[in-house]
């Protein structure tokens, strides 16, 4: 509905404002130029969830080829992904050197480390426990602005910390469906291992 996506749209609006203001890890947004959003259709059937912005949902075109293989085997047009996490980490010796943090940011609008005066040569990381947890309340946010029908959740650990997080501890596995409060939450592979057949798998399960 009309209504319900100009809603969505000023909620979304107002979330991404505290997002990119958020400063619960200190430390990691430094070296952020700017927070990961989701991106789609503003009032979804099928909402995906990836852990992070890696190098691989990062490409639009493996974001393409998802959604593609979504709307041709499961049949679902209005999509919408986001991350659990919304800012990657990242190990960087030079950082790591500093004792004093200071204030601002440490690198600039062309990614170039203050620190250094070269290009931020950081190494991405997988989010830990204390990343997921501080961002958590963000994703479960965005879940109760846009309630699609469905959730993908890509990965292991974006099962385990949103089906956790509404009360869903047993049985958690690939492959499977859990009902919530008129959503369906679905678990998928890692997105760079998600194929066609693997959706399909999905499939015999709706």
């Amino acid at each position: 509905m009309v209504g319900n996506r100009e809603q969505n749209i000023r909620r979304i609006i107002e979330m991404e404002d505290r997002i990119c203001q958020c400063q619960r890890c200190p430390s990691l947004v430094k070296c952020l130029r700017k927070p990961s959003m989701g991106k789609g259709e503003l009032d979804p059937e099928a909402l995906l969830i990836f852990e992070y912005e890696n190098s691989y949902t990062r490409d639009i075109n493996n974001i393409i080829r998802l959604r593609n293989i979504i709307k041709q085997e499961l049949k679902l047009d209005k999509i919408y992904h986001t991350f659990m996490v919304r800012c990657q980490p990242k190990a960087c010796a030079t950082r790591q050197s500093v004792t004093c943090y200071g204030e601002g940011k440490w690198i600039d609008k062309d990614y170039t480390c203050l620190l250094s005066n070269k290009t931020c040569d950081g190494i991405p990381v997988k989010p830990g426990n204390s990343e997921i947890i501080s961002c958590l309340s963000f994703l479960l946010e965005e879940i109760e602005i846009l309630h699609p029908t469905y959730l993908l959740l890509f990965g292991e650990r974006v099962t385990e910390f949103v089906l956790k997080s509404y009360g869903i501890y047993s049985n958690l596995a690939t492959n499977q469906r859990y009902e919530y409060e008129h959503m369906t939450f679905i678990t998928a592979v890692d997105e760079n291992e998600f194929q066609p057949d693997n959706c399909r798998q999905l499939l015999n399960i709706l």
